[in-house]
């Protein structure tokens, strides 16, 4: 096993997973998702553990993410829930990946094809203007569907702005506008199979009648504010080298820290590149023996250096723990460079070792 580990409990997955299914899912669809390497904690091992659960399809980001789970045997359902360029929807509709349209001029396109059955999701922007068609396009899109009879919406969706603030006006002002869309596609004599637009926070914040399905994210890793979660992730490395600075002794590019006293300092192989954010350069810390040790000088591209200064008989090979269940979570790190917690655990490079348990 490498220096640096992200480990990864099957126990807080099958926990996390069983949370959902209880008390927060009893009859609806599931779209798991796996996309960013399944948030960091590895696409093709969480895709394997998913297989077992009762799940409709696994989303992911992009054609590419979805050949991925293909090629590595993944025989669950996959859906593609952004970038889709024409060539890759024939690609995927040749595959039997499922796509989602977030464009009129797609919806033009996949009409103008000899295909028959061409089935797909169809995503509606009600206010978070990126991905979607626009309110003003549902009508002419309702339109052009119902004149090709190959063309079959599989599922629609939207996705909610502030989903994670309690009683947002804003929310509730765009379930209420895709409900009416949703609505209008039904009094046209579609029968839509997935209906949704509930992400990990919308399902602990937000309900809809009409929403048949949920797409969990961080809530399977345990990152979401439901107290009963478990983190899923464990990040651990290990010290390499313990050097003892004296006064006037600098660390680190930029000479940014300098010892005002004798100090001891371990050099941990965890930096940028492996998904530590420079931006805890003198502010982060990680821990060491259940202590608290701060990141001294600017954070490297594979190295990290921590005050060890008033740990008791530390040496080579000690386990530091940058984040984990207990003594310090990815969202306590990620709050000390203000950021969010997928900023930390989907920022975890394919070259750190995962294992799991």
């Amino acid at each position: 096993m490498g220096a640096t580990t992200a480990k990864i409990k099957t126990s807080s997955l099958i926990n996390n997973y069983s949370l959902l299914i209880n008390n927060y899912a009893k009859d609806k669809n599931i779209i798991a998702i796996v996309k960013a390497n399944a948030y960091g904690h590895g696409a093709i091992e969480i895709s394997k553990f998913l297989e077992r659960k009762e799940v409709s399809y696994l989303g992911v980001a992009n054609l590419d993410e979805a050949l991925e789970l293909k090629n590595n045997k993944i025989r669950k359902k996959i859906l593609i829930l952004g970038s889709i360029d024409d060539d890759e929807i024939i690609k995927a509709i040749k595959l039997n990946i499922m796509f989602t349209v977030y464009d009129y001029d797609q919806i033009s396109f996949l009409a103008s094809l000899d295909l028959k059955k061409i089935k797909f999701h169809l995503k509606v922007d009600t206010g978070m203007n990126r991905l979607g068609i626009s309110i003003d396009e549902v009508d002419k899109a309702i339109k052009k569907i119902s004149n090709n009879r190959n063309l079959i919406i599989e599922g629609i969706y939207t996705h909610l702005a502030e989903a994670d603030k309690k009683n947002s006006s804003f929310t509730k002002k765009q379930i209420k506008c895709f409900e009416s869309v949703v609505k209008s596609f039904k009094e046209k004599g579609f029968n839509i199979k997935f209906i949704h637009a509930s992400n990990s926070s919308g399902i602990l914040n937000y309900d809809s009648q009409i929403f048949n399905t949920v797409r969990p994210g961080l809530f399977l890793y345990g990152l979401s504010s439901e107290r009963k979660l478990k983190p899923a992730m464990t990040l651990e490395s290990k010290i390499i080298k313990i050097r003892v600075l004296k006064k006037g002794d600098s660390v680190s590019y930029g000479r940014t820290f300098v010892s005002k006293k004798k100090m001891v300092i371990g050099v941990i192989p965890i930096g940028y590149a492996d998904g530590l954010p420079r931006a805890l350069s003198n502010k982060g810390y990680v821990y060491c023996k259940g202590k608290k040790c701060k990141i001294l000088g600017r954070v490297c591209m594979d190295l990290t250096m921590i005050d060890i200064t008033n740990i008791k008989n530390i040496r080579v090979g000690q386990k530091i723990v940058i984040f984990d269940d207990n003594l310090q979570s990815a969202s306590m790190l990620a709050s000390t460079i203000n950021t969010i917690p997928y900023d930390i655990v989907c920022g975890i490079s394919k070259r750190v070792m995962r294992s799991y348990t």
